[in-house]
């Protein structure tokens, strides 16, 4: 849990976790927007020793290197309290469309897609009436 006393690090933000943050267009940073961590810069093998999360900013478009997927420092970024599965249905259904059509940089996006799959099956399950059989 990170609280005021100390700095955030690359741990208190793990794939799929909800941010407000500002991305960096032409050398100056835009204003906050919502934004989705991919994970750790580098990939999920270097957790432990990255300085950097890879975030994707949904609202700009499909996964794209430099446009909507920004390597960020902890300190740039601002957790929200929601989830993939509390979040605006409209909104997440955009981001599990646009995922598999965008890429990441060194094959990241893995630990997001399967957190994005794994809210369509809890999504689906706390929804049964809207099933069809």
């Amino acid at each position: 849990m990170l609280t005021t006393d100390q700095a955030p690090t690359v741990q208190d933000f793990p794939a799929a976790t909800l941010v407000n943050a500002g991305p960096w267009f032409r050398g100056h940073q835009l204003d906050p927007r919502p934004a989705i961590v991919v994970g750790p810069f580098g990939g999920p093998e270097f957790a432990d020793t990255a300085e950097m999360v890879v975030v994707w900013y949904f609202t700009i478009g499909a996964p794209t290197p430099g446009d909507s997927v920004q390597a960020m420092f902890p300190h740039e970024l601002t957790p929200l309290d929601d989830t993939l599965t509390t979040m605006d249905t409209g909104t997440f259904c955009d981001i599990a469309t646009s995922l598999p059509l965008g890429r990441f940089p060194y094959n990241q996006g893995n630990d997001l897609t399967a957190a994005v799959n794994r809210a369509v099956r809890e999504r689906i399950e706390a929804a049964p009436a809207t099933r069809r059989s």
